[in-house]
């Protein structure tokens, strides 16, 4: 008698709640029913309404879900017994994950995570329906608590213990598995995130993808693992809240946004936060100023016919040993708030984008990688060269198009990679060599070098002033432990934060005019009709974001021409130093983008030529002495250029050595 007072108690209080408070929005759910199966209540009305009730959701939450759902059925005018979900939103019992530990068991709480894989879609049976097989007799049964249902113990009609399950007579629910972790901005650097399992029914399957920032309002349940006979706890969902957990969405008090706006107007902000960028590392400049800019990341926008185009800033440095490259992204991903930092060294593409594994029941499902679970934040990728070539192959549609397109193991998805992405690698030889054309001492595909909108080249060159500041810096860290900050890490934080939220900064007419002259000029610079192309349309873009970069810096709604100048200045260092001709003089875009320059472009093909001429007066076969001597006299290219060039295009396969001392064109 007393367990049916203590279940009839909450029933009749959620039978008032439902009848005063919520009676508009029940009637409209019950006339979409079953189209639409769940009502949502905000649990911050329940604890108003009735705070005992409220707390008792907490602590039970199986016996008053159950509850409300009853009630749903008592208040139902229509007397149609509608079976409806009653969940709720905005709990306030929100843990994070790390915390979430046995004491919870049992308990309701709210937890937020990154979608880490999703599972099939599958049937679970609610009702079965058992026939006796001596009587013939059915007897539906409901799952128990544990989700599993179980025949009869004796057939109450002729006392047979021997049921048959009707498949086709049950009723089902749709279920199915997930996995989240810990939100990377929760994460110290080096520590593992933690990772939960997650059970979604009903209408709520089918309803996250990997990649996705949710909140799970749920209730903590454990179950015994068969194979290694441990506990394991995993969450029943009631709820789920996708959350915009972007890069700029921190919490900043009004105290925060005022030290914010009297930081934007100090005149020499940007040299502030240039100093505050990576401030272990002495000098390089420009490194610390695309790094900075690319922080804060220029607009993205939507055109008319759907073309997104990206305003995240792709920056990638090549440099000698030693020269911070590794510190620099370590840098980045502890400041930003949703950051991944990997190695190529050890890094699959599927660990990089998305792959397709199996599950326990042998199904396949879409587990994220880093550049899925980094959206809308930062991906450092250390020793990009070092990774397999079919690996790296994942990211020429991550890095523009900012998408990931899967077709694996039959599954067929498209998850969103919109971040930005730092990335490091070191010369193909181990150090740069001077004699050597820049593009081809990085072992990187033209089709990704391409895609980065700044590339550096950091050179480690003796330098006497340069040297011994170096060396006072680090002996000065060494010794007092300590780092000056112009702007101290965590108040830098929250400006990129705010400006990254609340500034989208517009072109002005002055900052087209440099940028349009920039562009025009530079690509008319090399002189003839067949000389090098020095840039293409997609450093045009490029500007545009680094100038939005730099107005978002100092806060401004308006792209002034200094913007625009600042971003002409980081291309033309980069023009500078990756695709200048060190024979021509001339920049060349091919260069800058890791292909062969036009000149040497230009001498294969002459080399070719000759040997084809060589063909004919030698019988179908060129001699390479006789080669080798025309190519000096004519176009004074000496014996060890002439064997690199004949090296090239044998390794393109425009020629072939049919025997020693002689070559064939084919």
């Amino acid at each position: 008698m007393d367990s049916a007072n203590k279940i009839a108690s909450p029933i009749n209080k959620f039978e008032e709640f439902f009848s005063t408070k919520y009676k508009e929005e029940l009637f409209q759910t019950l006339e979409r029913y079953p189209e639409e199966r769940s009502l949502i209540v905000r649990y911050l009305d329940l604890e108003m309404y009735d705070p005992s009730l409220a707390d008792a959701l907490i602590e039970k939450p199986d016996d008053i879900l159950h509850a409300s759902e009853q009630a749903i059925k008592n208040v139902d005018p229509s007397m149609r017994g509608a079976d409806l979900n009653i969940r709720f939103e905005d709990l306030s019992n929100i843990i994070p994950l790390k915390l979430l530990l046995s004491k919870y068991i049992g308990k309701f709480v709210s937890v937020d995570g990154i979608v880490r894989k999703t599972d099939e879609i599958r049937p679970r049976i609610e009702t079965g329906v058992y026939e006796c097989r001596s009587c013939m007799r059915t007897f539906p049964t409901s799952a128990s608590s544990g989700n599993n249902v179980n025949p009869p113990a004796i057939c109450p009609e002729c006392g047979g213990r021997s049921f048959k399950l009707l498949e086709n007579e049950s009723t089902y629910i749709d279920t199915q598995t997930a996995r989240i972790q810990e939100p990377l901005e929760n994460l110290s650097g080096g520590t593992e995130p933690k990772q939960i399992l997650i059970t979604l029914e009903d209408d709520l399957v089918d309803t996250v993808n990997p990649g996705d920032s949710i909140r799970v309002t749920g209730t903590l349940k454990t179950f015994k693992d068969e194979k290694s006979q441990k506990y394991k706890n995993y969450i029943y969902v009631n709820y789920i809240q996708q959350l915009e957990q972007e890069f700029e969405e921190l919490d900043l008090s009004e105290e925060d946004i005022e030290k914010i706006i009297e930081l934007s107007q100090d005149e020499h902000i940007y040299e502030k936060i240039l100093n505050s960028t990576a401030p272990a590392i002495k000098g390089q400049r420009e490194v610390k100023e695309a790094v900075a800019l690319q922080l804060f990341g220029g607009s993205p926008k939507i055109l008319e016919d759907k073309t997104h185009l990206r305003g995240d800033i792709h920056v990638l440095i090549i440099g000698d040993p030693g020269m911070g490259k590794s510190q620099i992204l370590k840098y980045v991903s502890k400041l930003a708030p949703r950051s991944i930092y990997t190695s190529g060294q050890g890094t699959t593409g599927a660990g990089l984008t998305a792959a397709a594994v199996r599950d326990e029941l042998g199904g396949w499902s879409l587990e994220a990688g880093a550049l899925v679970l980094g959206d809308k934040g930062n991906v450092c990728v250390d020793e990009l060269d070092k990774m397999r070539k079919e690996d790296r192959s994942g990211l020429h549609e991550a890095l523009e198009q900012q998408t990931i397109s899967i077709a694996k193991a039959g599954i067929m998805a498209t998850l969103n990679s919109r971040c930005s992405v730092l990335a490091a690698a070191n010369p193909k030889f181990g150090r740069f060599d001077k004699f050597k054309p820049t593009g081809e001492q990085v072992d990187l595909p033209p089709t990704i070098l391409s895609r980065f909108d700044l590339t550096f080249l950091l050179e480690d060159k003796p330098n006497v002033e340069k040297d011994r500041e170096l060396a006072s810096h680090i002996l000065k860290t060494h010794k007092s432990f300590s780092i000056e900050y112009a702007i101290e890490p965590e108040l830098l934080r929250k400006y990129i934060s705010y400006a990254r939220s609340n500034v989208h900064p517009v072109l002005s007419d002055e900052a087209i005019e440099v940028i349009q002259e920039f562009y025009v000029a530079t690509r008319n610079a090399n002189v003839g009709e067949d000389a090098a192309v020095p840039i293409t349309a997609r450093y045009l873009e490029a500007l545009v974001r680094l100038a939005e970069s730099s107005a978002k810096l100092k806060l401004s709604d308006k792209v002034s021409g200094e913007d625009a100048k600042l971003a002409t200045k980081l291309q033309r260092h980069v023009l500078e130093t990756m695709g200048m001709d060190s024979e021509t003089g001339e920049f060349d875009a091919d260069l800058a983008e890791g292909r062969p320059a036009k000149s040497k472009r230009d001498k294969l093909n002459r080399v070719a030529e000759e040997i084809k001429e060589l063909q004919q007066e030698y019988n179908g076969q060129a001699p390479v002495n006789v080669l080798k001597d025309n190519l000096k006299e004519k176009y004074n290219i000496s014996e060890e250029n002439a064997d690199m060039f004949i090296k090239d295009l044998r390794n393109q396969g425009v020629i072939i050595q049919p025997k020693t001392g002689y070559l064939k064109y084919v």
